[in-house]
């Protein structure tokens, strides 16, 4: 129940049909009242018509009048009044209705019925110039026996109309939940980098079918933006790799044969300077190849502990080296389905990321770590750490806070860590070390088929 409440679809649909029922029980309850309403008063005009009808006996005849007319209402059979004459000391002197004497006026009495015993009426209480009284009263048990029925039958109709709302709700909701489903799955394989998926358009044309229209116009228009974005990129990238690559074979070649040392050192500085610009190159060009998700195709099985253990062993010398320390812990058995060269890639980038931007000192770690359904790969250091506000904006593109400016790099680090972790459809999390900063990579567990 609580899953189905957690879909928006279901929710609608339940709320619908908990309206409707809600209206229908209002109905019922006002048919009730206003039915019950009109029979008491359709019961207190019969009342009020016998009584005027025995006043006419005492005008003429008195007292006794009354008491000879009660006796021929009672003889001509079963009567649905009863009737009572009390005399001023509060004898019955008349009538069959065995109660006592009761007060003038309307009133709710009790008597005793042959049959069925002590039995409630609706009752007209006169009081008469000798200080007798008359009553003439209506049984309440048709009343009620009408109430009762009315109420079973709305009771019944209640349930039955409960039932096909149930009924109608989960028709509702997983028709809702299948036409928004698909649009879910269309949007989910759009943000993991196919642009190619559309939504299905009905023969309908109904709302559905006209957003759906809508949206497949505006894929169109973002698909095309964004390859033609992709192609000069990548076109740019490329065309200009070539020539630097030339430029810096030449570099290279006039420091080898320069022999004058300070002709040498500037074009070492220009070679190291190109090669910065080609490592530029190539990240742009990865990660334009990540963003388009072709790589998934190869994706298989690679434990994230066994990756750990060795990048671990390999950087460890390269951070003592730079006066840091690294320490590494893999937990066996972390299989995620993904690219071992990307991943590897991705935690390289979170290594030298941690190398570079904390003081001579700091403590690395490295982990992999998993349970039933994730496994989480995190680099944590005790530096200065990223302030809660900037965590979002250094997964940017060319993004380097103020703190990082004379440092080396671009600003593609971590943009590319995150294009690697979007690829395997894994999240990126950057939390507070206390000191420090951990960033985590949580993949889906790869599941033994």
């Amino acid at each position: 129940m609580k899953l189905l409440f957690r879909s928006a679809a279901y929710r609608i649909a339940f709320v619908s049909s908990l309206a409707f029922a809600l209206a229908t029980l209002l109905l019922g309850a006002a048919v009730y009242y206003a039915a019950h309403a009109a029979l008491a008063r359709q019961m207190d005009a019969s009342i009020e018509q016998a009584t005027g009808g025995l006043l006419t006996e005492l005008h003429d005849d008195g007292v006794d009048g009354i008491r000879e007319a009660v006796g021929q209402r009672e003889s001509r059979g079963p009567d649905t009044l009863g009737y009572a004459l009390f005399d001023p000391a509060g004898r019955k002197i008349a009538g069959q209705m065995n109660t006592s004497r009761p007060d003038t006026g309307w009133h709710r009495i009790i008597f005793i019925d042959p049959k069925e015993g002590p039995d409630p009426a609706r009752a007209l209480v006169t009081a008469l110039p000798d200080g007798s009284r008359l009553v003439v009263a209506a049984d309440l048990e048709p009343l009620e026996e009408i109430d009762r029925t009315i109420l079973a039958m709305f009771g019944i109709a209640s349930l039955a109309l409960a039932g096909i709302g149930l009924f109608a709700t989960i028709l509702l909701g997983g028709y809702l939940r299948r036409r928004l489903g698909r649009i879910e799955r269309t949007a989910a394989a759009i943000v993991g980098g196919d642009l190619t998926p559309r939504m299905d358009i009905g023969p309908a044309d109904d709302e559905f079918d006209r957003v759906a229209a809508s949206l497949n116009a505006m894929l169109d228009r973002i698909e095309g933006l964004v390859l033609n974005l992709r192609q000069v990129t990548s076109d740019l990238a490329h065309d200009l790799r070539t020539p630097l690559a030339r430029l810096r074979n030449q570099l290279e070649t006039l420091r080898d044969r320069s022999s004058d040392p300070d002709c040498a050192a500037v074009a070492e500085d220009a070679v190291e300077r190109a090669d910065d610009v080609l490592r530029l190159f190539e990240a742009i060009l990865r990660i334009s190849e990540l963003d388009e998700g072709s790589l998934r195709r190869h994706f298989g099985p690679v434990d994230l502990g066994v990756l750990v253990e060795e990048l671990g062993e390999i950087h460890a010398p390269i951070a003592e080296d730079e006066g840091r320390s690294l320490q590494w812990k893999g937990q066996s058995g972390c299989i995620v389905n993904g690219d071992r060269e990307l991943i590897a890639q991705a935690l390289i980038n979170l290594i030298e990321n941690a190398l570079c931007h904390t003081p001579p000192g700091s403590r690395i770690v490295l982990t992999a770590s998993c349970n039933a359904e994730k496994v989480t790969a995190s680099v944590v250091d005790d530096g200065p750490g990223i302030a809660p506000e900037d965590r979002s904006r250094v997964l940017e593109r060319f993004v380097r806070l103020e703190s990082s400016r004379s440092t080396a790099g671009h600003g593609l680090g971590l943009s590319l860590v995150r294009a690697i972790a979007q690829a395997h459809g894994a999240e990126i999390a950057l939390r507070d070390a206390e000191p420090g900063l951990e960033i985590a990579l949580v993949f889906p567990r790869r599941q033994n088929k």
